[in-house]
């Protein structure tokens, strides 16, 4: 009698343990994704809903596992272990904290080039690629994306005698001299904290004067030199101590309609929305209106748009010609042009596919998206674009352009300095 109770002890025990691991048909490939895109994350329930709805519509042939790492930092720190010490996950999510251009020539990641020339590629914006192809091969996917372009009061700019944005830059000064003139600030600029807003003024400018290969010689280019010119002109027309002002200064002018044009990520869109910042009950947002880049005379810069990398995605390489189909599929899935407009729906991101923005996204992410899908190319900005010693040395050096401390070569020769050290 003891003995069957024991076997049948046993038996509750190992059925017990079957059940708390996944259950998976012989004969289904499955797929490991280690994903920063749970909890809390504004991505979160849209990705998991994808995830679902991929594993319902190819149930019994691939399944795609989460691993949920709702620790950011940790998650870094375990994917540089995991790749490092063995093989990549079969996907996984980077950002520009990883040294990409490394991992892609790791030979760790699959090539997906001859699955993107097959069609899947022109679902991208143009040039999406270009920073972190290695020998004409994509292996890591840009995926998630912030863009920067001008946003401007009509209101004040109507009392800066304009009823257009410059289309150019000689243009677009002759608007800052006219908003002195009328009392406002044509734009914020900030040289303390990480100095943010002059280091996205700065990248307009470099791609303005420089085009879409402005990167290829570093900052030996006569461009950043020409652009540090007109960035220090810049200063003549924004708000007093933009020297040590800081992002909080730059939104501050902006929400108090003294200022005609803010430059930001799309994250900030939702403050143009908010009851608090109305004034007599008027939204910010209805006075708003999107701008593109202006042009720079004499410069090779030709509707691009200036961005950065908020997510990567990476597949591993694959020794199965299946499972790699499997990986492929989901990744074709998630950045469907479809699928991607409501994810930026319920998270308000952006990314590098071109897609149609659901009709209940906000006007003005309507029209950035819009911007974005329209760019001829896109190229990063100057502290995504360069080593880190560049963000880092960014701030010092611009508070010394404005102070007279060095002239714009001097300027672009202090940041030089900071990469080669």
């Amino acid at each position: 009698m003891k003995k069957t109770i024991a076997l049948l002890l046993t038996l509750v025990m190992v059925f017990g343990l079957a059940a708390s691991f996944p259950a998976y048909a012989d004969d289904e490939i499955v797929i490991n994704f280690p994903s920063i895109w749970v909890g809390t994350d504004s991505k979160a329930a849209c990705m998991a809903k994808l995830v679902e709805d991929f594993n319902a519509e190819n149930a019994g042939s691939i399944k795609v596992v989460v691993e949920e790492q709702t620790d950011y930092q940790a998650y870094r720190d375990k994917i540089r272990t995991t790749i490092t010490t063995g093989s990549a996950p079969d996907v996984c999510i980077l950002d520009t904290t990883f040294d990409i251009k490394a991992y892609a020539e790791s030979g760790k990641f699959m090539d997906l080039t001859p699955y993107l020339n097959e069609g899947w590629g022109a679902n991208f914006t143009d040039g999406a690629f270009d920073a972190w192809s290695v020998d004409g091969k994509v292996s890591i996917l840009p995926f998630e994306s912030a863009v920067f372009t001008p946003i401007y009061n009509t209101k004040l700019l109507a009392q800066c005698g304009w009823d257009h944005f410059p289309a150019t830059y000689d243009e677009f000064f002759q608007f800052c001299k006219d908003a002195k003139a009328a009392g406002l600030n044509a734009m914020g600029q900030m040289a303390g904290d990480n100095a943010w807003s002059s280091m996205l003024w700065y990248s307009l400018l470099v791609e303005a004067i420089g085009g879409k290969d402005v990167y290829a010689d570093g900052l030996d280019n006569p461009a950043f030199v020409k652009a540090a010119e007109a960035l220090k002109e810049m200063y003549a027309y924004t708000f007093d101590g933009a020297v040590s002002a800081t992002a909080g200064d730059v939104n501050g002018h902006f929400l108090s309609r003294d200022t005609v044009v803010y430059l930001n990520g799309p994250w900030w869109i939702a403050n143009f929305y908010k009851e608090d910042n109305a004034v007599d009950g008027v939204l910010l947002a209805d006075d708003c209106e999107v701008a593109v880049n202006p042009s720079f005379e004499g410069g090779l810069g030709d509707k691009g748009l200036v961005t950065t990398v908020q997510g990567f995605l990476a597949p591993a390489k694959q020794d199965d010609p299946a499972k790699e189909a499997a990986v492929v599929k989901f990744l074709q899935y998630i950045t469907d042009p479809a699928h991607v407009s409501e994810l930026a729906l319920s998270s308000g991101a952006m990314f590098f596919v071109k897609y149609t923005p659901s009709p209940d996204t906000s006007v003005i992410s309507q029209k950035v998206t819009e911007v974005a899908n329209n760019a001829a190319y896109t190229i990063l900005h100057v502290n995504g674009a360069f080593p880190t010693a560049f963000s880092t040395e960014f701030p010092a050096a611009v508070s010394s352009l404005i102070l007279d401390q060095v002239d714009a070569q001097g300027f672009v020769d202090m940041l030089k300095d900071a990469i080669d050290e």
